[in-house]
């Protein structure tokens, strides 16, 4: 016990968030798609990539204690982010576990041979490994997956820490407290045997939610038909995502839980891989949004601001008029949360001399205005691949400019919503 909350108190670190939300939230009031939108953003930022780097400096600039793990042990490549925020004096995690990203993570997918699945304990969970009787009556799940949680969970790493142990022991004597699960991919799977070995270890099933991105089969039938009624799950697939069949290819024994949500890639996206974190991403955040605008929209009852943000420009083609509300939505939500003394302004499409009246009428000290644009690359093999260039310009009241920054991002990896997410944060 004494363990994880040394863990929670080295995780108070800061966030920067071109995407973020209204995160200061309930437990208690937390929606499904607010529970997929910070399980998206985890499953994201356990990747190394330029974006998913953001995405963990926005947790952590929203008040979420972060601990970033990766380390070989024996047969995993175990790398995992363990996010911890106090909410109503209830201690809220959500560990998030990385997909296939190396080398040895595409060894652990083809380890399909099905392996026993059974006990309450360390030494309970050793031995089944080496019972010999797999048949069908019995649970059996992907023998490179339970390895994984194996290694990563239930070893101990390089500090001497045995995390899923430190879990148990925090969850049994915090019964308010509760953690999510979550991963992409490999993740997903891994999250779903870790979250059925913490059941086993006598955790409340009323503490622990799992929500996985293109999670593969893990079990057979009997594993699917004993864990199912046990397991908080919620399965998401993207539609067209092949990987998630892979397992149950290569090993017919394993099946998929019942419970399945469908997302489809957006058709301004559908050139890039369906499996891809980014594509699960975007949807999240989108779905998020889809469920909180009237309150992101609402005009704010304010009288006075420190900084007055006109409402973005935008220089895009038809087919990219979609995304601009979300990210206003997204603009928004960033700003309020760095700096509350901001005023916001999306409704009003002013002038540039109106929105100096209406920055004086509030005492504001600052005038900022955003401007977006996209162009098609040329040469590329797809035409749904942009150039978006974004600048930004601060003003003092009197309209004279201070600073000015531009920066430039392609939609060849990330998606156009992430893209410009990515370039207000470059601005800095």
């Amino acid at each position: 016990m004494k363990k994880i909350l040394a863990i929670l108190m080295l995780l108070m670190l800061n966030l920067n968030i071109a995407l973020a939300q209204n995160l200061e939230i309930d437990e208690t009031n937390l929606s499904e798609k607010d529970i997929q939108y910070l399980s998206a953003w985890t499953s994201l930022a356990v990747y190394n990539d330029k974006f998913s780097l953001l995405a963990r400096d926005i947790l952590k600039s929203n008040g979420w204690n972060i601990r970033f793990y990766n380390e070989q042990i024996a047969k995993s490549d175990v790398k995992y982010l363990l996010a911890d925020k106090k909410i109503n004096d209830k201690d809220i995690f959500f560990l998030s576990i990385s997909g296939t990203s190396s080398w040895q993570d595409i060894k652990t997918d083809l380890a399909v041979e099905a392996t026993v699945f059974q006990g309450h304990n360390l030494d309970e969970f050793l031995q089944s490994r080496n019972d010999k009787d797999l048949s069908e009556t019995k649970p059996l799940v992907h023998k490179g997956f339970l390895q994984y949680v194996q290694d990563g969970f239930f070893s101990a790493n390089s500090s001497g820490e045995i995390l899923g142990l430190d879990l148990v022991e925090h969850l049994k004597q915090c019964p308010e407290d509760k953690i999510y699960i979550t991963g992409h991919s490999l993740g997903g799977a891994v999250a779903e045997l870790l979250t059925a070995r913490l059941l086993d270890m006598g955790v409340n099933s009323n503490q622990i939610e799992t929500i996985t991105f293109g999670a593969p089969a893990v079990g057979n039938k009997t594993f699917v038909d004993l864990y199912e009624p046990k397991m908080n799950l919620t399965r998401i697939t993207m539609k067209g995502d092949i990987v998630k069949n892979l397992a149950q290819i290569a090993n017919e024994r394993f099946v998929q839980f019942n419970t399945n949500e469908v997302w489809t890639v957006s058709k301004l996206e559908n050139d890039k891989f369906a499996h891809n974190m980014l594509l699960y991403f975007d949807r999240a955040i989108k779905n998020y949004y889809d469920s909180k605008e009237d309150i992101a929209l609402a005009t704010e009852d304010i009288e006075t601001c420190e900084t007055y943000v006109a409402k973005p420009k935008y220089d895009f083609p038809n087919e990219l008029q979609s995304e601009i509300n979300y990210m206003n939505l997204a603009l928004k939500d960033k700003l309020l949360k760095e700096d509350e003394d901001c005023f916001v302004d999306l409704v009003d499409d002013d002038l540039s001399s109106s929105v100096f009246q209406k920055a004086k009428a509030l005492n504001a000290k600052y005038v900022v205005f955003y401007e977006f644009s996209a162009n098609k690359i040329k040469d590329s093999t797809s035409n749904k691949r942009y150039y978006i260039y974004g600048s930004k310009y601060i003003y003092d009241i009197n309209g004279n400019l201070i600073r000015g920054f531009s920066a430039t991002s392609d939609t060849k990896e990330m998606t156009v919503l992430q893209s410009v997410l990515y370039l207000e944060c470059q601005f800095k």
